[in-house]
C-alpha cells in the first residue's frame, strides 16, 4: 500500500515525474492494485486515467507527455474530491433529471449514444449540485452590484437602430424580376413569398426577425435605405435573388435594468461561484487523504 500523499501536492498541478518523486519514502503498491490515486476511501482506476488521457495524447511530443498525465490526474482527483462530499451532502441526480439535461442541450430528438454518456451527464450535474449547496449562499449577488455592472457596461445593452423586413430569394435574376413586375402590379408580398421564396422564412411570409446594420451579410444593406412600404430593386447574392420589403423602423433604444438583469445576475454568480470554487477545492484537499500509486504512474509513458 502507497503511503498518504499530502493533499498540498495537488495544488500546483505538478508534472508526472514530480508527483512520483514526492512518493519516493512511499512503500511500494501491491502487484494487484490498479488504482492511481485513492481519494479517502474513493479510488481513481488505471482506466480512468487512461481514458481521460488518451484524446490529448495523440501525436503528441513525448516532452509533453508527462504534463498531460499529472493534469488529467489533478483533474481526476479534484473530481473526485467533489463527488466524496457530494455524498456527504446527499446529493441525488435522478434519470427524468438527466433526460432534462441531455434534452435541454440537445432537444427532444438527440439519441443518447450510449450509457457512458449519460452517466457522465450525471457526474456533471452532481458536481454542480455539490458546489451549489456548499456555496450559493456566499455567491449571492446584492443588488448593488447588478446595478453597478449595469452602469459599467451601459454600451453593451444598448440595442442600435434595426429595420423588420420581408424578403423573396429565388434561384435566377429572370424569376426576380418577373415577381418584381407582380409587385409593381399590386401583388402581395407576403402571398408571393409563400409561393415562391426559397428561404426558411417562406412560411411566415418572407419575414425576418429585427436586425441591425452589419448583423446580416452586405447584400441586406440596400434594406437599410428603402422607406417604410417600399419595395427594393433585384439584389444579387451568393444566396440567390432577393427583394426586400421594408416593414418597420426600430430606433436606437437604451438599455433597461429590468430587462437584462437576469442576465447580468447570472454571469455575477458564475464569476464568483468560479472564484469560490477553488479555494472550496483547496478545503475539501485539506480535509482528505490523497494516496498516489507510485508503482503505476511509473509505468506511464
Amino acid at each position: 500500500m502507497s503511503r498518504w500523499l499530502g493533499p498540498a501536492a495537488f495544488l500546483a498541478a505538478p508534472s508526472l515525474r514530480a508527483l512520483v518523486a514526492l512518493l519516493a519514502l512511499a512503500c511500494g503498491a501491491g502487484e494487484g492494485d490498479d488504482w492511481v490515486a485513492r481519494v479517502d476511501a474513493s479510488e481513481v482506476s488505471l482506466a480512468e486515467l487512461q481514458q481521460a488521457a488518451a484524446p490529448r495524447l495523440e501525436g503528441v511530443q513525448e516532452a509533453q507527455r508527462e504534463s498531460i498525465w499529472a493534469e488529467e490526474l489533478e483533474r481526476l482527483v479534484a473530481r473526485r474530491l467533489v463527488l466524496n462530499r457530494a455524498q456527504e451532502l446527499g446529493v441525488e441526480v435522478g434519470e427524468d433529471e438527466v433526460d432534462g439535461r441531455i434534452q435541454l442541450v440537445h432537444g427532444t430528438e438527440f439519441e443518447v449514444p450510449d450509457e457512458h454518456y449519460r452517466e457522465e451527464v450525471r457526474v456533471q450535474m452532481t458536481l454542480e449540485r455539490a458546489a451549489m449547496l456548499d456555496l450559493a449562499r456566499a455567491a449571492q449577488t446584492p443588488e448593488t452590484a447588478v446595478l453597478e455592472y449595469f452602469e459599467r457596461n451601459r454600451d453593451r445593452y444598448r440595442q442600435p437602430a434595426r429595420i423588420t423586413i420581408r424578403q423573396i430569394v429565388v434561384e435566377d435574376r429572370a424569376k426576380a424580376e418577373h415577381l418584381r413586375a407582380e409587385l409593381d402590379g399590386g401583388s402581395d408580398f407576403e402571398t408571393l413569398a409563400r409561393a415562391h421564396s426559397l428561404a426558411p422564412e417562406a412560411a411566415l411570409g418572407g419575414l425576418l426577425p429585427p436586425f441591425a446594420r452589419g448583423e446580416m451579410p452586405e447584400a441586406f444593406d440596400p434594406a437599410f435605405d428603402l422607406r417604410a412600404g417600399a419595395r427594393s430593386p433585384v439584389v444579387e447574392s451568393p444566396y440567390g435573388f432577393h427583394i426586400f420589403l421594408l416593414v418597420e423602423r426600430l430606433p436606437e433604444r437604451e438599455p433597461v435594468l429590468g430587462e437584462v438583469r437576469e442576465e447580468i445576475l447570472v454571469a455575477l454568480q458564475s464569476d464568483r461561484l468560479d472564484e469560490l470554487r477553488r479555494g472550496w477545492l483547496r478545503e475539501l484537499r485539506r480535509g482528505a487523504n490523497i494516496e498516489l500509486n507510485e508503482r503505476l504512474l511509473e509505468t506511464l509513458q
